[in-house]
């Protein structure tokens, strides 16, 4: 378990970190740990506190073609289609007092999750990103329960995993849609008329 192996994963990223200098780092921390009655994982710890909570967008981007940045899950779930390897990463929660904080993500799936399970990154379709602070494992919690068995999917079996499963995903694009047609479809009146005029041909 190295520090040193994230920090250099994350410098392939362009890391946009949100920070509050009227928040002393340590002491949320010891308060979060309170709150939980258990210590946070090393790592995950030494993130918080370097990066806080922060979005990763890809260096690969370019005006042809726009990358997200996604992670490997060691097992799928309900939201991946059959042929998907990856899944999409938002963003991580911080040490702020936003909406961007751990401990009001915390607060909010307090009566959702198990103790030993908090959040602390978004993914795709309001689908959250989570670590067992029992066994140091990250989660991936599907906030539709659509499986009807279960709510959480092992994505790494540690944070430093996880974080090293991230990738650069092309983002899949419609070549058969034009340019005038995505024009027209960002506002709504546009995407009635071009819907109209579809129809009735």
């Amino acid at each position: 378990m190295s520090f040193n192996n994230i920090k250099q994963k994350l410098n392939e990223f362009s890391i946009d970190a949100t920070t509050d200098p009227s928040i002393n780092i340590n002491e949320q921390l010891k308060e979060i740990e309170m709150n939980i009655g258990k210590q946070l994982p090393c790592d995950y710890k030494d993130f918080l506190k370097a990066y806080g909570g922060c979005y990763l967008d890809s260096k690969k981007t370019t005006n042809e073609i726009e990358y997200d940045v996604c992670y490997k899950p060691l097992e799928k779930d309900p939201w991946m289609d059959e042929d998907d390897e990856t899944q999409l990463l938002e963003g991580f929660y911080g040490l702020t007092s936003n909406h961007d904080s751990i401990q009001k993500a915390i607060d909010t799936y307090s009566d959702r999750f198990p103790r030993n399970i908090i959040p602390i990154a978004s993914s795709a379709g309001g689908n959250e990103i989570c670590i067992d602070i029992e066994n140091e494992k990250i989660l991936f919690w599907d906030h539709e329960l659509s499986h009807p068995d279960k709510d959480f999917f092992l994505i790494a079996n540690s944070f430093e995993e996880f974080i090293l499963s991230l990738v650069d995903e092309p983002i899949e694009t419609d070549d058969n849609v034009s340019d005038f047609e995505i024009e027209i479809l960002d506002n709504d009146f546009g995407e009635l008329l071009f819907r109209k005029d579809n129809s009735s041909q």
